[in-house]
């Protein structure tokens, strides 16, 4: 949407006074034809982020969010209180096949004030806090981002955390702690349960593991990425000895419900819908349209906010790249076929998606060693190629990372749209997560690919801001991801048949009935089949150069355009063999600071 200069200048005379303090609010006067210094969507982690800082430094902010203030919901303030697959707080988005048609099941992702901070479940952000690598973190800056380095992204992580040290009786059940690795003094707590989860199928966990993983050490924090290795972690949550709880530390919790956190420039607008952004006739981003969010109204009446200093998309990597495709920066054929027109043309935007692909397996076993509760990933093992195949590691994966070998797969995903151009479809080398866990009253085992090659897409196919968007994930279509998904499924049913852990289980390979000669062919159809995102989605939005099919430039400006940027998940280009929170923490921060720099 275009915007005459001279009536942006007469909206901008009537700025709101700043008078209140925090608001959080469904009202939608609060916005509507008013301007603010700046104006942020979505108040998950990222906008939650960098509208505490800006606010905090005497700019006044709005923040617009599509899902409800939730805070006085059981299932979002306590770590434990949530269902399997609850809608609260959730999208529950569908996706697609690569040939088009409905997948079953649905993609989670947080729909509320808090984002998916505020949520938990399997793949479903568990709150599990751990760092990436220092070598991954420096590849960012590699691919074209000046300044996006582990030494200056590492200070961030550090302050944003408040780590509660376990007690002795946690440790004596599995909890672990560098505290090298750790900050004390932030806004967002991390800690082990009270009490802590499963600590004798634990104990069994890390007898067995070294011994299916050759080579895997077991350790005390996995924050501690100098060596590959297994270990109970901290989550972001805290023990509440009023209610015997454990709490979550939300974003939410940490930076815009907390007392001392309050901001009298901040005001957030909950339940609206953001349709597009609007520009003047130099593309210079001025403000925003929005739209209540309730699909059942048949009125939709649009708003208007105004931003005096800048726009800032973070709505994650599945909400920001559908927004600057309905206000006309993408690809031409999708923003045609969407009846949008184009302003900047942008082909890498909703490309690039990328999450990896996980499936779960229960063991029945001795029931005296579950505890029923649902705090995600009570051990971790981080495993690398070695351990996964041993000693013909460097044949196998000479065979699928030769020059050739990237190149053909590389053309591959720009044929079916996952990527812009095969120059900007390379990428390195991936390993894989495995999570030892229980549920209801059978021992889990969760795991993943890390670092997929698989790459997919999302658009928009109409202009309308309340109907969803188009996700194609792909899952698993790349070779390399294949072969580590069947060289995974393999060790954990070993995991299972070995001692000390053979002789607690029933049968390992009751399901899925493969056997211990099961054949690659038969392990990949059923990792395929089953299959679901791990909801770490990244890329939509990356930040790269233009020419490789970057979104935004190491400044996380929307290039073609000023005073807009994309700050979530979606402008790492690459995938991270941690859960994302910690780097997303550090990332936006770092995001803030440059943009109050420009300011």
């Amino acid at each position: 949407m275009l915007l005459n200069l001279s009536s942006w200048l007469l909206v901008v005379a009537c700025t709101l006074d700043g008078a209140h303090g925090t608001l959080v609010t469904n009202n939608s006067a609060v916005a509507a034809n008013n301007a603010f210094d700046y104006v942020i969507v979505g108040a998950g982690l990222g906008g939650i982020v960098v509208g505490n800082k800006l606010s905090g430094k005497g700019f006044s902010v709005l923040i617009i969010e599509a899902g409800p203030d939730d805070r006085g919901n059981p299932a979002v303030v306590n770590a434990e209180d949530r269902v399997y697959k609850s809608p609260v707080c959730n999208w529950q988005y569908p996706y697609y096949n690569d040939d088009g048609s409905l997948a079953s099941g649905t993609l989670d992702s947080g729909a509320c004030i808090g984002g998916s901070t505020s949520t938990n479940q399997h793949k479903f952000n568990g709150m599990v806090w751990y760092r990436p690598t220092k070598a991954e973190i420096d590849k960012i800056e590699t691919l074209g981002n000046p300044g996006w380095n582990w030494k200056n992204l590492e200070p961030y992580m550090t302050a944003i955390e408040r780590n509660i040290l376990p007690d002795m009786k946690q440790v004596a059940e599995g909890a672990g702690v560098d505290p090298a690795v750790h900050g004390y003094h932030g806004a967002i707590n991390t800690s082990f349960p009270t009490p802590m989860r499963i600590p004798r199928a634990v104990s069994l966990f890390k007898q067995a593991l070294p011994l299916v993983f050759s080579g895997l050490n077991v350790g005390d924090d996995l924050s501690n990425r100098t060596s590959v290795v297994s270990a109970s972690t901290s989550w972001t949550i805290w023990y509440d000895p009023v209610t015997g709880k454990n709490r979550r530390s939300s974003a939410a919790d940490g930076l815009l419900w907390a007392a001392n956190q309050q901001r009298n420039l901040l005001t957030v607008l909950a339940n609206h819908k953001v349709d597009k952004v609007v520009f003047d006739e130099h593309m210079v981003a001025r403000g925003l349209v929005f739209v209540p969010n309730n699909r059942s109204s048949p009125s939709r009446p649009l708003s208007t906010v105004y931003a005096k200093k800048g726009v800032i998309l973070s709505a994650g990597s599945l909400g920001s790249a559908p927004i600057l495709e309905r206000s006309g920066i993408g690809q031409k054929s999708v923003l045609h076929a969407a009846r949008v027109r184009q302003l900047v043309d942008l082909p890498g935007v909703g490309l690039h998606l990328n999450t990896s692909a996980l499936v779960v397996l229960d063991y029945q076993n001795d029931s005296s060693i579950i505890d029923g509760r649902s705090l995600f990933a009570p051990e971790i093992s981080l495993v690398n190629i070695d351990e996964l195949w041993g000693g013909s590691a460097s044949t196998i994966v000479s065979g699928i990372v030769s020059p050739a070998e990237l190149r053909a797969r590389a053309q591959a995903l720009v044929s079916t749209g996952a990527a812009a151009n095969t120059i900007g479809a390379e990428a390195i080398m991936p390993v894989a997560e495995f999570i030892a866990e229980s549920a209801a009253s059978v021992l889990e085992a969760v795991f993943w690919p890390l670092m997929p090659l698989s790459r997919g897409h999302i658009h928009i196919n109409t202009s309308d801001p309340l109907e969803d968007p188009i996700i194609t994930p792909r899952f698993l279509t790349d070779a390399f991801d294949q072969a580590i998904a069947v060289a995974i499924s393999r060790r954990s049913r070993a995991v299972f048949s070995t001692s000390p852990l053979a002789d607690l289980i029933a049968n390992a390979y009751y399901d899925p009935p493969i056997g211990p000669d099961g054949t690659d062919a038969e392990y990949l159809a059923w990792f395929q089949n089953t299959s679901s995102g791990a909801d770490h989605w990244i890329g939509s939005t990356a930040m790269m150069p233009r020419h490789l099919g970057g979104v935004v430039d190491s400044s996380l400006r929307v290039y073609g355009t000023s005073n807009l940027h994309v700050v979530d998940a979606g402008i790492l280009p690459l995938q991270l063999t941690s859960h994302l929170m910690s780097a997303v923490y550090a990332i936006t921060s770092r995001a803030a600071d440059l943009i109050l720099a420009e300011a």
